[in-house]
């Protein structure tokens, strides 16, 4: 089946039209947080790394995350993220394009999985061949192939992939964690050195 079939699909917003960047105090009508493509790493959302903007027009409801929202990056390494709770309402730039699928259509966890996938990338990779600007259309996103796999399966997947994310970014919280830890022993023991000179 083709993507088109089960799910829609829309490119996010672009941000330079509603920016108040360069505009009087009275022409800002808000703030929004943006989902920033350097947001999206490994099927998860990194909160440090999301954007904000002043805004001076309104930004339709489409171009904000929805629970449910699967949003892939259209540039390389074309990553993608299932969209929780926790982050609805982050305003999509250009770069990116949500995935809305269709109610008991396509589970939204598996497709996540299945667009993080090297099959999928070297898809997306050979559609902007020899482009200038290597960005997938979305009309390459609505043509894609997706397997048939049952809705159990796909329930199975999506939800193993989730689980898969959260273990990904609790172990680099470790990491970063047990580098700092590290580098406060060595800075110690170099200013316990400097004092005893």
């Amino acid at each position: 089946m083709k993507l088109k079939e089960v799910a829609k699909i829309t490119v996010g917003q672009i941000m330079p039209r509603v920016s108040a960047e360069n505009k009087n105090e009275e022409e800002i009508i808000g703030t929004v947080n943006v989902l920033a493509p350097k947001a999206i790493s490994d099927g998860i959302i990194v909160k440090e790394n999301l954007g904000e903007l002043q805004i001076c027009k309104k930004i339709d409801e489409e171009k904000f995350t929805k629970e449910g929202d699967v949003v892939v990056k259209l540039s390389t390494p074309y990553d993608a993220t299932y969209v929780t709770k926790e982050n609805e309402g982050l305003a999509v730039p250009s770069f990116c394009a949500i995935i809305r699928v269709k109610e008991d259509k396509l589970d939204a966890k598996y497709l996540s999985a299945f667009f993080n996938t090297e099959y999928v990338r070297e898809i997306l990779k050979s559609k902007v061949m020899g482009s200038i600007r290597p960005m997938v259309k979305v009309s390459d996103l609505r043509n894609l192939d997706i397997p048939y796999v049952s809705e159990e399966d796909m329930a199975d997947i999506g939800q193993a992939y989730i689980l898969s994310g959260k273990k990904k970014s609790i172990l680099s919280d470790m990491i970063e964690t047990e580098t700092k830890i590290m580098e406060n022993i060595v800075l110690k023991s170099i200013k316990k050195g400097m004092e005893n000179e």
